[in-house]
């Protein structure tokens, strides 16, 4: 089709237009770090059943003055529904360069959406040299040691103000950049937590304006944090600190100009005392320096910075959104519960910092301890932090109020401890609520409190652990990434916050820490172990859910090859296709049972995720059209199958262990014959039974468990597993105020209260991950491994658990997808958003089409409804784009 061909006397539709473009998933990209950048954009349109059909796209590079250089890409229109990850062939950005794009699109009845508006995007170095001197004091940092921070700062002259200037900045550690006096960002922990032993990162911005005609001063504070600082097992990276980057200026006659990290920098220490990840921070505001990062301060005490060696590591830029300041929790209550020491219960259990305001007098040192939980007797419950210090001290400079947050450290809190002053101000303590910025894009409700509590309390430990990655808890001295919590949480993870970045940066550590015995059991790796099954295979299995929920195929790209050698390691240690390992993790914290005491033998764990990994990669293979590969590890799959059975399945479907996590792992990953498939159901269910109806999970068992018993047709009885408020299960935290989830089933109880000291977290998600399931199941909203993305997707609710009302939504990457549906003994009601240039796939209540309506219609008259199926439990059809509401008339004998 070509544009002549085009009709173009029909009007679009009202409104149709090409909207949020973003490249490389991102709508304000500074760094975008491919050749290759792809493209997309969302329709927008007043009419339902709206379909794109064909596109064009149009790149423009700019100068540093913003105007056209004269290169340009046009494509030619394109036949095609896809709006998300689209390439434009023959383009090939170049480095550090300016591009503006847009978009125009086509709907099948040939209408012209017209260009859309403009959108711009930034390219990084594109595997450039780097190109400034690592400076540092030079000082080695003993293992947990806290020491003081760095000040680093440069004097220079520019002869009038920049038409454009970038700063490029990393660091092995962590560095705060200033200008002239002021932060040049918001954005904390710079430049993130690679595997610094493979990889760094960087970052760039845009400091045009906060250069001068004349004098300037760049200032870095440079922390220890994840490089130098200590991490559990006393693991550094490294001793000494060190910071790299570079101001590059454009002038008004087109010279260009470098200001770099060279001998000429000078360094000195400054009221940042101590600083570290686990320890905290100190600040003495007596030594405060006002002018520090300003031109003309006096700099006769400082000292020339050392010049290492250059690093051998690639240095890249970032792809996951920056850790930020987000939000504020005001305290709900304080108590002095002894002369001069005040608790305040911020009411939700969070991770960041506190900003201090105090009035003091010179000197005086206010202590900030942070908590989950209280004590009986109204003290601060810190046993659980094991050797963190987790404290904030600040020494009072004297002036009227002073106002302080920390810099190179984070808590994870619902409780603070002030003291060293008598009578703190009513704002002397702000929580200030720290992660990476991800957008929120999903959201449930329904009936039930509880349920929603529980949804909020998963919400809120997503939050706190993603901060750079994906850790296990917030609070001790772990805050590692470890890959089985990862994995079990994926699916949920991508409903709540918008995650492919993150996990696609998340996914170079996990590569990065690859050995001999596998992917890692913590990325970036800290040396504790490797090849756990269950943890290892979030190799596979998180970019299998990324590509699934985003759509970028890149995520497979990227790790295909390491996914392929852990399935080949696997099989080596696997002959008889039974893997053999040493136990590790296995199903972790089950319930009733000590760490790696779980009942499900961890040679089964270990042979059922060999096979689950082995499928999925088999998949990607063949979404990557690498058809042999995937032939080869389709029947390695079936072979480990027939190993399951042989070895772990009895003839009557009953599994070695007779216990629910075995069960669930052989029905999940397909693991059973056809034939003993019916008898091994009915022992998973008999399993559930002799526990009262209570799960006895534990990380691994639980992410398949209210899945499992709703694919076998046990929705009922997977509500009601969900719904026990007692010991064990997803209420009982709940119902004892948890506002995040657990480490343990148990971590507190009202009969023995705190759990083990040692590993107690109250902020740990994986066991959040059910909620994956409040998405897909109880309002029915899911996205669909044939068409990844939101392409196409489910909307399949399952009502049950007394719930008269459900509601959940998603910010999908073509638009709002939703579902909201109500119950009585009249019928069943559900409003359906399906964004533009999406189809939905429906399940529906009802054994005939007819008694389904929308606007007056019996569902076979709508024009945007296909493919219509019944069968004697529900009614199927597909759905064009739209927001409707449908009605299931329920029989008088039904209801």
């Amino acid at each position: 089709m070509t544009l002549s061909s085009l009709p173009s006397s029909a009007p679009p539709p009202v409104g149709l237009r090409a909207t949020q473009l973003r490249v490389e998933d991102t709508d304000a990209p500074q760094r975008v770090d491919t050749p290759d950048p792809r493209f997309s954009w969302r329709l927008e349109s007043d009419e339902r059943g709206v379909v794109q059909t064909t596109y064009q796209l149009h790149v423009t590079a700019r100068d540093a003055f913003g105007q056209p250089t004269g290169s340009a890409w046009e494509g030619s229109p394109v036949h095609s529904s896809q709006s998300q990850w689209v390439s434009l062939p023959g383009f090939s950005a170049a480095p550090q360069t300016r591009y503006a794009w847009k978009v125009r699109v086509w709907d099948r009845l040939g209408r012209d959406s017209g260009w859309s508006e403009p959108a711009e995007f930034e390219t990084s170095l594109l595997g450039g040299p780097w190109r400034a001197e690592w400076i540092s004091d030079n000082r080695p940092v003993a293992k947990r040691e806290a020491p003081p921070a760095r000040y680093l700062r440069k004097d220079f002259a520019l002869p009038a103000a920049p038409v454009r200037a970038r700063l490029y900045l990393s660091a092995f550690g962590l560095a705060e950049p200033w200008l002239n006096g002021s932060r040049v960002s918001e954005d904390y922990f710079l430049p993130g937590w690679p595997d610094y032993r493979k990889r760094n990162f960087y970052v760039s911005y845009d400091v045009t304006d906060q250069l001068q005609a004349g004098d300037n001063t760049c200032g870095i504070v440079l922390g220890d944090g994840w490089y130098s600082g200590s991490l559990m097992q006393d693991h550094q990276y490294g001793e000494i600190a060190s910071v790299s980057g570079w101001i590059e200026i454009t002038t008004v006659d087109h010279q260009t100009l470098t200001i770099a990290t060279d001998s000429s920098w000078q360094w000195s220490e400054g009221p940042i005392r101590a600083q570290g990840i686990y320890f905290g921070e100190t600040h003495d505001a007596r030594r405060e320096m006002p002018t520090w990062a300003k031109p003309g301060h006096a700099t006769g005490s400082w000292q020339s910075v050392a010049i290492l060696p250059p690093v051998t590591v690639p240095i890249a830029a970032r792809l996951s959104p920056p850790v930020r300041r987000i939000e504020e929790l005001t305290p709900q209550s304080v108590t002095e519960i002894e002369p001069g020491v005040f608790i305040y219960d911020l009411g939700q259990n969070m991770v960041g910092w506190v900003r201090l305001k105090v009035q003091a007098a010179a000197g005086q040192e206010i202590r900030i301890r942070h908590a989950e939980m209280l004590e009986a007797d109204g003290r601060l419950h810190t046993a659980n932090l094991r050797t963190a210090q987790a404290t904030g001290r600040y020494v009072a400079a004297g002036r009227d109020v002073e106002t302080w947050e920390p810099s190179f450290s984070f808590f994870g809190f619902r409780y603070v401890e002030l003291t060293g002053i008598e009578r703190p101000r009513e704002d002397a303590v702000t929580g200030v609520v720290v992660h990476s910025d991800l957008e929120r894009i999903g959201d449930f409700e329904c009936s039930d409190p509880l349920l929603n509590q529980l949804y909020a309390n998963t919400r809120w430990g997503q939050k706190g652990n993603f901060l750079e990655l994906p850790t296990d808890c917030p609070q001790r001295n772990e805050r590692l990434g470890w890959t089985g919590d990862a994995q079990v949480f994926a699916h949920t993870a991508h409903f709540n916050l918008k995650s492919g970045g993150f996990y696609r940066q998340w996914m170079a550590a996990v590569r990065d820490g690859f050995k001999d015995g596998g992917f890692p059991d913590v990325a970036p790796d800290t040396g504790i172990d490797y090849g756990a099954a269950g943890w290892a295979d979030a190799g596979v299995i998180v970019p299998w859910v990324t590509w699934v929920h985003t759509g970028d195929r890149r995520i497979l790209e990227d790790n295909f090859n390491a996914m392929c050698r852990w399935v080949d390691l696997q099989e080596a240690s696997a002959p008889a296709g039974i893997r053999i390992s040493k136990r590790r993790w296995g199903d972790w914290l089950a319930p009733g049972h000590a760490p790696r005491e779980a009942p499900t033998p961890y040679v089964l764990i270990a042979t059922a995720f060999f096979a689950q990994s082995t499928l999925l990669t088999a998949r990607t293979a063949e979404v990557l059209g690498e058809a042999e590969i995937a032939q080869r590890y389709r029947e390695l799959h079936a072979r480990v199958k027939a190993a399951f059975n042989r070895e772990f399945v009895a003839a009557d479907g009953r599994i070695t262990s007779d216990e629910q996590t075995a069960y669930l792992l052989a029905l999940a990953f397909d693991l059973v014959t056809a034939e003993l498939r019916p008898r091994m159901e009915q022992h998973l269910q008999r399993a559930v039974a002799e526990k009262d109806n209570h799960l006895a999970t534990g990380f691994l068992g639980t992410p398949l468990l209210v899945p499992t018993l709703t694919a076998i047709g046990r929705s009922d009885l997977a509500y009601t597993v969900l719904q026990q408020v007692t010991y064990p299960g997803w209420l009982f935290s709940v119902k004892n105020g948890a506002t995040t989830i657990w480490e343990r089933w148990d971590s507190w109880t009202p009969e023995g209260g705190f759990n083990s000291a040692g590993m107690n977290s109250f902020n740990h998600y994986a066991y959040g991950s059910v909620v994956g399931w409040f998405y897909d199941t109880i309002a029915g909203l899911c996205p669909l491994p044939e068409h990844p993305g939101w392409k196409e997707f489910a909307i399949a609710p399952q009502p049950g658990g007394g719930l008269t009302h459900a509601r959940a939504s998603v910010e999908t990457p073509y638009g709002l997808a939703a579902s909201h549906w109500r119950a009585d003994e009249g019928g069943f009601e559900i409003d359906i958003i399906v964004p533009p240039n999406t189809h939905a796939h429906v399940t529906l209540p009802a054994t005939d089409s007819t008694k389904i309506t929308s606007e007056a219609k019996p569902l076979p008259d709508i024009r945007q409804v296909s493919e219509i199926a019944a069968s004697t439990e529900a009614v199927t059809f597909l759905l064009s784009s739209g927001h409707y509401g449908f009605t299931v008339a329920i029989p008088a004998s039904a209801s």
